[in-house]
């Protein structure tokens, strides 16, 4: 930010030199003026030749969160806008859900329900809301879009998963 705030300061003298320039006629100032601009110009030039693109983090996604965790008992998309992004879907497991990078485990789950946190003049914006028992993360915040029957539906999907947990794998006897 300091190096904008300089060219701005540069800038701005060169305005002004040009301002007293066209009061007051002296080329001196237009001299200046354009001094100033050529090697404010220069500067930046440089600057821009020289400067290193960053290199772009990987964006996590569905398929990473699956290789981190394995292969998902069920998924439940919760926004179908968003269904290939993190914020879109839920990864059910054996023992926990798994929305946006955040597991949640189902034994931590005390209610869940939906609700319309639409602001006035804007369109309904539904989330789901899970209440558990993690102080770090008392209240989970999923947005489902802006379909009230969708988030219902959603509700009645992640309910049904947190209560008919898969039953162990079975033993193998020789």
């Amino acid at each position: 930010m300091k190096k904008a705030s300089n060219y701005i300061i540069l800038g701005l003298f060169a305005i002004g030199g040009i301002t007293i320039w066209l009061i007051t006629g002296q080329a001196t100032m237009l001299a200046f003026s354009l001094f100033v601009l050529v090697i404010a110009s220069i500067i930046w030039w440089s600057e821009m030749k020289n400067r290193k693109e960053p290199i772009p983090e990987e964006i996590p996604t569905i398929d990473s969160l699956i290789a981190k965790y394995g292969q998902p008992d069920d998924i439940i998309v919760t926004d179908p806008t968003h269904a290939e992004e993190l914020q879109g879907a839920i990864l059910v497991y054996h023992d926990k859900l798994v929305y946006d990078q955040r597991e949640i485990p189902k034994a931590d789950i005390v209610d869940m329900t939906f609700n319309n946190a639409m602001i006035p003049y804007l369109p309904a914006d539904y989330q789901i809301l899970i209440a558990t028992k993690d102080k770090n993360q008392p209240l989970v915040r999923i947005h489902t879009g802006n379909d009230a029957n969708w988030a219902q539906n959603v509700v009645i999907a992640i309910k049904d998963a947190c209560s008919t947990a898969p039953s162990k794998e079975p033993e193998v006897s020789e």
